[in-house]
């Protein structure tokens, strides 16, 4: 077995109005970070800052656990800007390392450890692993459709490709020459970000490597427990495809995709890539092509709409 390299880590999460999930997030973390020779900071941005008692959660896990943790508040509103402060917070303190996970999931007790050692292993920018949904025990029957809710290993040119923030470790050293802000704040309410980011990533020639013994799990609270979301979270990714892809090819290209995809509803079933749900497998097909003519039309998706103030607009 190769023995990681280790250069200095900092675990990054966002939070937004769930103080319970992050400390079990949190606790989680100092579990894994058991098997490192040398503790990770965390570093946790609260994308809210009106609840005093998530600041106070913070400092209690930092006294009860030892590690080093940075606190730090970012009122502008989206999951890009807080992705961009925990980037730029881990640069601050000169870490190699970021890895990332999101404040409803919990790692595995060999997560740090089988992240660093992928990254090793490949020489990898970017190691991505896999996340594994918890369902709430009165949506048990969801358990058979499982990969829906799942992050599992992708390829872009037939070559592995991480998409999202949920979990992922990243070497800092080539992002020196990134442009800043990382996450684009256009898709900062709307949420894609992540996957634009990666794209750019990807297309200059970072090399990214996926490790399945990295992997985490994530509550699936009852609202998000039925096909009524997941249809809605694949039209959002029909959604938002459309905008990256616009991103890097131009829009016709991308009308181009979807013209193809929607011919192809015709004999999808045939292709059987859901083997287990072959017709659900075409209904979450023809809802991410639904979000891709809609996005085509100017309708933009928005997964994190926050709740009007008194006297003010909805954020969208």
């Amino acid at each position: 077995m190769t023995t990681p390299i280790f250069d200095g880590l900092a675990v990054g999460l966002c939070t937004y109005k769930r103080r319970d999930s992050l400390v079990r997030c949190l606790d989680h973390i100092a579990i894994a970070a058991r098997a490192l020779p040398a503790p990770p900071s965390v570093i946790v941005v609260d994308n809210d800052g009106e609840d005093a008692s998530v600041g106070a959660a913070v400092q209690a896990f930092s006294e009860r656990s030892g590690l080093p943790v940075h606190y730090r508040i970012e009122k502008t509103p989206g999951i890009s800007a807080a992705r961009n402060a925990v980037f730029d917070t881990a640069g601050q303190i000169g870490v190699r390392f970021v890895a990332m996970i999101d404040d409803d999931e919990w790692p595995s007790p060999d997560w740090l450890r089988e992240l660093l050692k992928a990254q090793s292993d490949h020489a990898a920018v970017v190691v991505g692993a896999p996340v594994r949904p918890v369902f709430p025990d009165n949506a048990a029957k969801l358990k058979k459709y499982a990969r829906y809710w799942s992050v599992d290993k992708q390829f872009l040119n037939g070559k592995p490709f991480v998409f999202c923030t949920c979990n992922f470790l990243i070497d800092m050293q080539a992002l020196r020459d990134e442009p800043r802000p990382l996450f684009d704040e256009e898709f900062g309410l709307s949420g894609g970000g992540d996957t634009v980011f990666f794209r750019k990533l990807f297309f200059r020639g970072h090399d990214m490597a996926w490790s399945d013994a990295a992997w985490i799990n994530e509550e699936v609270p009852p609202s998000r427990a039925s096909f009524k979301w997941m249809r809605q979270r694949r039209f959002r990714v029909g959604n938002h495809a459309v905008r990256w892809e616009s991103l890097d090819g131009g829009a016709p290209k991308s009308i181009a995709k979807s013209v193809g995809l929607s011919l192809r509803l015709a004999i999808y079933p045939l292709f059987r890539r859901e083997p287990e749900s072959v017709l659900v497998g075409w209904l979450l097909e023809y809802d991410k092509v639904r979000g891709r003519w809609a996005s085509h039309f100017g309708d933009v998706f928005v997964e994190y709409a926050r709740p009007a103030k008194p006297g003010e607009k909805v954020c969208r």
